[in-house]
Formats: C-alpha cells, structure tokens, sequence
C-alpha cells in the first residue's frame, strides 16, 4: 500500500533526475531540485483528486459546516463570518474543479519557472491556505467536543475522536494521512515556500518561448478532465471503497471485527472540582487502573478514551484495518427495517438505484374529498336508555389541500424514460431491484416512485454514504452476492438489453 514516505520518496527521485538533465539551465542546483520536488509534488496531489472532484467537494462541505458552527458559536465581530459558509458550501464543486485546477497548474509553473515571482507568491499563499486547512483539521484534537476552537482555555489533551475533520483529503481517496502528518507535511512545505519567496530571481526557466502556451493548454486539459468526472462520467479511477470488484460484505465484516478488537490504551480525565485535564496511559491495554490514581471521590471523571487503531489478527500479525464508509452501510425501509444485511447476502443479481438528492420541490396540492353527511332524527327509546340512531342523507365534495414532492422536469424523465424501462426488465429477470434516497429525502422518494411509475422500493440511508457509494444522481449500482459489479452514470445508462446481455 502506497505511503506519504514512498511518495515523497518518488517525487524527491523524479526531481532530483529533472535536476540532472536541466543543470546546464541553471547553476543554483538546489533551487532546481526544490521546483521540481514541489511542482511534481503538487501535480501528483491536483491529478489524484482531478479524477474526482466532487469528493474534494464534500471534503469542503465537511469544512464549511464545522467554520460555519465555530464562528457561529463567537461573541465578537469574527461571528459575522458565520453565513459566508452556507453561501459556499453551495458553490462547493466549483471551488473544488477551480482548487484542483490551480493546485495542478501551479505545480506545472514551478516545473518550468513561469513568471517565478508570481509563481512564488501563489505558492507561498497555497500553502498558507493548505496549512491553515490541515492544522484546523489536527488542532480540533485538542479541543473538547462541547468547546469552541477559539476557546483556548479549554483546549485539553490530543484525542483523536475529537476532531471535527477526520482527514485532510489532501490526496483524495488515493491515500488517507493522518492529519498530525498532514499538518506537519504542510509545515515542511513552508520552508521551500519562503525560500522561493525570498530567492525568486534564482528559480530556473526552461521552454523559452513556450511557457504562457504550455500554461494555457494544460489550464483548458485540466479544467476539460475535471469537468468530465464531475459532470459528465464517473471519475476515470475509482479509489473508494465501493469500486467495482470489491466485496462489500467481506470488508464490512472485516472492518468489523477490526473494530471489535480495539483497546483502549488510556483515558483523558477531567477534575470537576478545578478543571484540570490530564491524560493517564494504562500499563497494559484493556486494564483499567487509572482509578487508583485519580479516585472518583476526588472529584475526576472520564472524559475521552484513548484507544488503538482497528486491526485483525492474521497469521500472528496485526494487520492494522482502517474504517471506510463500508462499515457504515445501514439501509432502512419505510417501516423502518433493516435492510443492509439481506441487500448484501442477496446470492443474485440486484439493481441498486442511488439518488443522495431527489431533484425536485414541494407543491401545495388540492384533492376532492367526499364528506358524508348524516341525518340523526331518529330516537330509538329502549328500557334503561334513549340513543339517537343515524341515518344516511348525502354526500358532499370538498376540496383540502397537502403539501406533495413535485419532481423536477428533467429529473422525473430521466427514471420515466430511462431508469424505470431498466428497473422493470432487472425485475422481470429475476433481479432485486431497490431505490435508496437519503432520511431527509425519504418521504419524498415514496412520492417520487409513485409520480414516476416506480415500480420498486425507496429505501433510506445515510446521505454521505449514498455519496461515497457513487459520483452519479442517479447512478445505478450492480450487486451479485455482496460484490460491485457495475457502475453507471445517469448520463451513461444502460439500455435494459445491454444491461441484462452483459450479466447473464
């Protein structure tokens, strides 16, 4: 598995080749390597995240929504900040496509010295930025769940659980850092940063002549290939956990019994009586002895644990096992029945139908409703009681009004036409076929099915996850006994016969 060691380790081998072959162009040798190493540094970083910019663009969301409730939760001017973030969280896949394509395209200028002291300043303000993500990211460890990160005083003991951001996303899904390492990687960054600030007049030049064409070209190639994965296909390389030919029932089985086996190594204690915080590390993991140190009677509770990374045992070893969204794959039904299990123990094919969004609104709607009216002169008198007996008289029409989801045009064509001829034949073959919308969408997704002709279930599920299982809304997912088999973009589907001619 690839490592941030063995990448940098590549990049330092390409720079230092680069070098070499360019050292006629430029005597200040180590400038030379410092350009290459970061520029091919940052290409690597923009591509593998220009094969899918919409998960960049949930990384951002992710980010937004915790700025948002930090500054929110200021007394001062900074809570002023707070609506910005809302505003971009809906212009997230745009600032994603325009943060690849710069990250990318400032790589490739410090490969060829384009403009160096505008380049240096572009660099040395990336990487601020970057830092300023990656150390948010890290230094949420310190701060409680119920503080704000501005509330210094409060900050505590590292914990990992406490982060409002599990990770950086600085390489995409390509590989996962931990964000001390991300942090700490973007602090190295700094130092050729200023160094290219401070000594630009030194940075290297090659392609005389060429540079502004080389620079617009590979502008418009990079904007063209984002574009293509976020709008038009799904990403050209797929490094999520959900990617055809993978066995989600055997990684989520495996993911949770990693899981059941992490221990918990110490315990961040807190004292109500003075605030202190401390960290106390047990002699052995799973032993609880921090008791004895820090007695209840003192007036110290347990604040956060501490525990190990999941892992499986295997032939002695333990093998470290890192949490996806797979183990997260929980899909409910109307009446609220767990769906997951019998989804991925399905021994056939199935039709998995994805929308994380249902494209649409809600309309006021006006229906007849028929009142029947009822005559009551009638008295029946009995021994002991005196009842009034009803009799029919006649009914009346009257118009009520209900809120109901009204699809989208384009949208409620597109499962009419296409999704739904596909669905019907799967079903006539003998395949499960299912739609699952997100909580929010839940109410709705039954409507839908019902002004779409749907002849399948909506079922529900968690949004991100719907995200994570495919870049497409909708976008149709092919299960044969826990396995992915087949992906397809709303604008790439199938047509029922290629569907069922290819799984046979």
């Amino acid at each position: 598995m690839t490592s941030l060691p063995v990448l940098l380790t590549t990049f330092a081998i390409i720079g230092a080749v680069l070098t070499w072959f360019t050292r006629s162009r430029s005597n200040q040798l180590l400038m030379s390597f410092l350009q290459y190493f970061c520029g091919v540094w940052f290409v690597f970083s923009g591509l593998v995240k220009a094969v899918d910019p919409i998960g960049t663009a949930y990384k951002m969301e992710d980010y937004f929504v915790q700025f948002q409730s930090t500054f929110e939760g200021l007394t001062n001017f900074m809570k002023g900040l707070a609506p910005l973030f809302p505003a971009l969280s809906e212009q997230s896949t745009g600032f994603s496509i325009f943060m690849v394509t710069f990250e990318i395209v400032l790589g490739i200028a410090l490969i060829i010295g384009w403009r160096k002291k505008l380049t240096a300043w572009l660099f040395f303000l990336l990487v601020v930025f970057f830092t300023l993500l990656t150390g948010f990211t890290f230094l949420t460890g310190y701060v409680p769940s119920d503080a704000n990160f501005f509330d210094f005083a409060k900050w505590g003991p590292y914990v990992k659980e406490q982060m409002r951001v599990t990770d950086c996303g600085c390489f995409g899904d390509f590989i996962k850092l931990d964000p001390r390492i991300s942090f700490y990687k973007d602090l190295g960054l700094m130092l050729p940063a200023l160094y290219f600030l401070l000594r630009s007049k030194l940075m290297h030049q090659i392609f005389d002549g060429r540079r502004g064409w080389i620079m617009g070209i590979s502008t418009a190639l990079t904007l063209f290939f984002c574009y293509r994965n976020t709008y038009m296909d799904l990403p050209m390389v797929d490094f999520r956990p959900f990617k055809i030919g993978n066995n989600i029932r055997e990684i989520k089985a495996m993911e949770e019994e990693a899981r059941g086996n992490v221990q918990v190594t110490g315990w961040v204690l807190e004292n109500t009586n003075t605030g202190q915080v401390v960290t106390y590390n047990e002699p052995e993991p799973g032993k609880i002895t921090y008791y004895k140190t820090y007695a209840k009677t003192d007036g110290w509770k347990v604040k956060d644990q501490i525990k190990t990374e999941p892992f499986i045992e295997k032939d002695g070893k333990k093998i470290l096992v890192p949490e996806t969204k797979v183990s997260q794959f929980a899909v409910e039904d109307a009446s609220n029945n767990e769906k997951a299990e019998e989804i991925l123990a399905e021994p056939g094919y199935s039709l998995m139908i994805v929308a994380y969004h249902l494209e649409g609104k809600m309309v006021e709607e006006t229906y007849s409703v028929v009142d029947t009216i009822w005559a009551m002169d009638t008295v029946q008198v009995n021994k002991d009681s005196i009842s009034i007996i009803k009799r029919f008289s006649y009914t009346k029409n009257s118009e009520a009004k209900r809120e109901v989801f009204e699809p989208e045009a384009h949208y409620g064509r597109l499962f009419k036409d296409q999704v739904n001829p596909v669905a019907d034949a799967a079903q006539k073959a003998g395949w499960k076929v299912f739609a699952i919308t997100t909580f929010a969408d839940a109410q709705s997704g039954i409507q839908m099915g019902k002004k779409t002709g749907a002849t399948y279930p909506f079922y529900r599920a968690d949004d991100k996850l719907l995200k994570t299982i495919i870049r497409a809304n909708p976008g149709l997912v092919i299960l044969k006994d826990g396995q992915v088999l087949g992906m397809y973009h709303h604008r790439h589907l199938p047509t029922a016969d290629a569907l069922l001619g290819k799984f046979k």
